[in-house]
C-alpha cells in the first residue's frame, strides 16, 4: 500500500510541476499538504522560478526517498551487465556504477529487471534496468535511444538533465 502512495504522490508532482509552468515567472503560492506519511508534513511552497522540477515540486520532491536528479544520456544497448540482450526500441536503463552496486557477479544483482521512472523536459516514462554505466556518476543514467527520446527529446541532444527514482 505504501509503495502505491509513493506511485500516485510522485505522479502528483509531476503534474504540479507540470502545471506551474503556467503560472507567471515570479508569482507566488503557497500549498500545505498534510499527509501521515513522515516524508511530507506541511509543506510550504514557493513558484520562483521555472525549471526541470519547478519550485512547487521542488520542496517536497526534496522530501520524498530515492529521488535523483542528474545527467541523462544514451547508450547502444546489448548485452547488459544484468546478463540479457536488450536492444534499442527498448525501455532500458543503465544505473550508474555507484548506485548500481554490483557485488561479485553482477547477474544476480537485485535491481537487475527493476523499474524506474524518469522526468526529463520532454516527459516521463518508466524504464527496466538492465546493465551499468561505469561512466556515469552518481545520479545519472545511460538509458536507451527509446527512453532517451521520451524523455529528453531528438539523440542529437545527447544529454539532458533528469530527475528519476526506483519504482
Amino acid at each position: 500500500m505504501f509503495e502505491s502512495f509513493k506511485s500516485a504522490l510522485f505522479a502528483a508532482l509531476l503534474f504540479i510541476t507540470f502545471l506551474s509552468h503556467f503560472v507567471p515567472y515570479g508569482s507566488a503560492a503557497s500549498i500545505y499538504h498534510d499527509y501521515t506519511s513522515s516524508e511530507l508534513i506541511n509543506t510550504p511552497l514557493t513558484v520562483q522560478k521555472r525549471g526541470l522540477i519547478s519550485n512547487y515540486a521542488k520542496p517536497i520532491l526534496s522530501k520524498v526517498k530515492n529521488l535523483f536528479n542528474g545527467r541523462g544520456t544514451y547508450y547502444e544497448v546489448g548485452l547488459g551487465s544484468c546478463g540479457k540482450y536488450d536492444t534499442d526500441d527498448e525501455l532500458v536503463v543503465a544505473v550508474n556504477s555507484e548506485q548500481m552496486a554490483n557485488g561479485g557477479n553482477p547477474n544476480v544483482n537485485p535491481k537487475c529487471d527493476k523499474m524506474v521512472a524518469i522526468t526529463g523536459q520532454k516527459g516521463t516514462t518508466t524504464a527496466r534496468i538492465v546493465d551499468t554505466c561505469p561512466t556515469c556518476k552518481r545520479g545519472a543514467l545511460d538509458m536507451s535511444p527509446k527512453v532517451f527520446e521520451a524523455v529528453c527529446g531528438q539523440l542529437s541532444m545527447g544529454v539532458c538533465n533528469i530527475d528519476w527514482k526506483f519504482i
